[in-house]
């Protein structure tokens, strides 16, 4: 019984977490908790109270991790922009050896986007409300919208590169007018999903990389008709070497 005490205790030890850990993972599980309650209450329907309830702890615990509420919804929406940012990043790269990797992925996040992916949607336009009325809070939310917009930018530059034309005008441009047709699309289906095709959202962005791609053949083209021909002089130098 004494070696077994023994060697229940040694595991306990080895299984004590530090005041750090500790810490931490008192932070995801409010994470995670208040991911499931602003999904079910919205942002304004969620209270303090309920968040740590769900998650087992104080309100001491919540303040002794965020500063508001909103800081708290910001970090889920970190959490939710982390994973959605590698796995596009990783379907680009893939794309390099693996043709269509990225309009797989595309088509998996059109998925979804008709569950979770759409709940988080309609979070961060009530969160955009929200910092219309609060603008302390604008430059926080912007930095999020930046984050998408680069990495978003960032595969646009990849795959023009992959094909090889230039995009038509700055990637980050590109990548916002990508962010507000597919942000507009997931609107439109809340009020009639069956107007709208399930994969749309991914074939509007292969319809976008399309347009990119004839517009940068287009004006090549027209630089190309736009050149003087070479002088005699030129063309005869040309001959010679």
């Amino acid at each position: 019984m004494v070696r077994i005490a023994q060697t229940v205790d040694a595991s306990h030890v080895r299984k004590r977490l530090t005041r750090r850990e500790s810490r931490a993972a008192t932070r995801a599980k409010l994470i995670e908790s208040a991911g499931e309650v602003f999904a079910e209450r919205g942002f304004y329907g969620a209270s303090v109270e309920e968040i740590t309830d769900r998650a087992g702890f104080s309100r001491g615990a919540f303040y002794s991790n965020f500063a508001s509420r909103e800081d708290l919804f910001l970090a889920v929406l970190d959490a939710y922009l982390d994973v959605e940012l590698r796995a596009l990043a990783d379907a680009s790269m893939r794309e390099t050896t693996s043709p269509g990797a990225l309009l797989e992925f595309l088509q998996s996040r059109a998925v979804r986007r008709s569950s979770e992916g759409r709940q988080l949607t309609l979070l961060w336009a009530e969160f955009w409300l929200h910092v219309v009325r609060h603008p302390e809070f604008a430059p926080k939310l912007a930095a999020r919208q930046k984050a998408g917009r680069s990495a978003i930018a960032r595969v646009i530059t990849s795959q023009c590169d992959q094909f090889g034309f230039a995009p038509p005008c700055p990637p980050e441009h590109l990548a916002s007018v990508m962010m507000a047709v597919d942000d507009g699309l997931v609107m439109q289906e809340f009020l009639d999903a069956d107007a709208l095709p399930d994969d749309l959202r991914a074939r509007a962005a292969l319809m976008f990389f399309r347009g990119m791609a004839a517009e940068s053949a287009e004006l090549a083209a027209s630089t190309s008709r736009e050149q003087p021909p070479p002088k005699a002089a030129e063309r005869a130098d040309t001959d010679r070497h």
